[in-house]
C-alpha cells in the first residue's frame, strides 16, 4: 500500500511501501521517546518549550525544532522497517553528510550477561533526491524502507536528525509483527544536561549517533538532553533560567565557542553557573573550553575566562565542579584529523572528545 492511503498528509510521488504495513505515528505508547517531545499545537518535535526558545533568541527559536539528541527505543521482531518523515525543508551542508544532518540511524541493542549493552548498526535512513521535490505540494519529506534481522524480538534505538526539523515521524512494520517497549535507561541516574554550540549540537558528525553525548550515553546507558545551538549559545538570562529549571545528574557547560569574544565569556559564564547553582547546589558541573584550539588566537583568553569560573567556585568551597581544557579534547597526535573545517569535529574528533569527557564524568561519582 502507499503511505498516502493511510496518511493523506504524507502524499508524495513515487513513495510506495511494501504491502500490509502497520504504521505507528510517533509519539506512540509502544515506543519510548527521549531527548525531544512532540508539540501537537505546533506540529513538530522540540527540544524545549517553544515559548522558552522564543525568549532566548531568534536563532534558538529556529534551532529548537532541530531534533539533535532525539532518540526512540523499542523492541520488535519485524524483518523490515520503514521511516516516513516530513519537515519544513531539508538542510544541506557542505561539510556534513546527508545522513548526519537529516537522516536517521537505527542501532540494535543487546543486553549482555554481564549487564552491559552492546550495539551494532541495523539500518540507516537517508533522504533521497526526492526529498525536496516540487511535486510534493509543499509537504517536504521522504520514506525509506530497510530490512532488519527480525525473526525474534530485538531491541533497537533510533537516532533522529541532528540538523533538521521533524514535523511528523511514522514508523512502518509488516502486519503481524510485534512492537513494544525496548531497553530502559538507568533509573538511578538522571539525564546528563549539555549546553553549548554547534559542536554540542552535533556538527559535523557523519551520523546522528556519533556526537560525543551519544557515546557517553551508550557507554553508560544514561539518558541525556542536548541543548546545543549552532551560533546560538550565548548564555542569555532566559536560557540560564531554563537550564536551572531542569533536573539533571550532571551539567556539562560547553558554550565557549559561540561567545563572540573572551569579554562575552567573562560577562556571562560565571553568571550562568551561579544561576544554575541556586537551584542545583550539589549537582556536578563540568566546564569545557573550546576544542578547536589550534587555529584561534583568542582561545587562550577564552579558556582563562572559563577556568576563572571553575577556580572561583573551588576557592569558594564548591566540591562539585570540574574543568576540561579544550586543548586536550582532541589529544596530542593527529589533531589535524579531528575536524572537517578546523572547527567542527568529525567522527574521530567526537570520539576523542567523548573519551576525555567520560574520564571526567567518572570523577563525579555519578556514573
Amino acid at each position: 500500500m502507499k503511505i498516502e492511503e493511510k496518511f493523506p498528509d504524507f502524499a508524495q510521488p513515487g513513495l510506495e511501501l511494501s504491502p500490509n504495513q502497520k504504521f505507528y505515528r510517533i509519539p506512540d505508547e509502544n515506543f519510548d521517546l527521549y531527548g525531544v517531545f512532540y508539540d501537537k499545537k505546533l506540529g513538530r518535535f522540540l527540544r524545549m518549550p517553544q515559548s522558552v526558545a522564543n525568549s532566548v533568541s531568534p536563532n534558538v527559536a529556529l534551532l529548537n525544532g532541530y531534533t539533535a539528541g532525539g532518540r526512540i527505543r523499542f523492541c520488535t521482531d519485524a524483518e523490515r522497517m520503514s521511516v516516513t518523515v516530513s519537515y519544513d525543508a531539508l538542510n544541506v551542508h557542505c561539510h556534513m553528510t546527508q545522513l548526519g544532518s537529516g537522516g536517521f540511524v537505527l542501532l540494535e541493542e543487546k543486553e549482555e550477561e554481564d549487564g552491559r549493552i552492546s550495539y551494532k548498526t541495523a539500518a540507516q535512513f537517508i533522504p533521497g533526491h526526492y526529498a525536496n521535490a516540487s511535486e510534493s505540494k509543499g509537504q517536504n519529506g521522504y520514506t525509506v524502507e530497510k530490512y532488519l534481522c527480525g525473526g525474534v524480538m530485538r531491541n533497537y534505538i533510533l537516532y533522529m536528525p541532528t540538523y533538521n526539523d521533524v514535523r511528523e515521524l511514522i514508523l512502518g512494520f509488516p502486519s503481524g509483527s510485534q512492537c513494544s517497549h525496548g531497553l530502559k535507561y538507568r533509573s538511578d541516574v538522571k539525564p546528563i544536561l549539555y549546553y553549548g554550540s554547534s559542536i554540542t549540537e552535533g556538527g559535523c558528525s557523519s551520523r546522528p549517533d556519533i556526537p560525543y553525548q551519544c557515546f557517553i550515553s551508550r557507554w553508560t546507558n544514561t539518558d541525556f538532553i542536548n541543548l546545543g545551538f549552532s551560533a546560538g549559545a550565548l548564555g542569555e538570562d532566559a536560557i540560564c533560567e531554563y537550564l536551572s529549571s531542569l533536573d539533571a545528574s550532571v551539567f556539562v557547560c560547553d558554550y565557549d565557542h559561540n561567545a563572540p569574544n573572551p569579554e562575552h565569556l567573562w560577562n556571562t559564564h560565571e553568571k550562568l553557573f551561579k544561576t544554575f547553582r541556586k537551584t542545583h547546589p550539589d549537582t556536578p558541573v563540568i566546564f569545557m573550553s573550546k576544542p578547536d584550539f589550534d587555529c584561534d588566537p583568542t582561545a587562550p583568553a577564552r579558556r582563562e575566562a572559563v577556568k576563572n569560573t571553575y577556580d572561583k567556585a573551588v576557592t569558594a568551597g564548591d566540591k562539585n565542579v570540574y574543568f576540561i581544557d579544550g586543548e586536550s579534547l582532541f589529544g596530542e597526535t593527529d589533531r589535524e584529523c579531528c575536524t572537517v573545517d578546523s572547527t567542527h569535529p568529525n567522527d574521530i574528533g567526537f570520539l576523542r572528545m567523548a573519551k576525555r569527557l567520560f574520564a571526567e564524568l567518572k570523577k563525579t561519582g555519578v556514573l
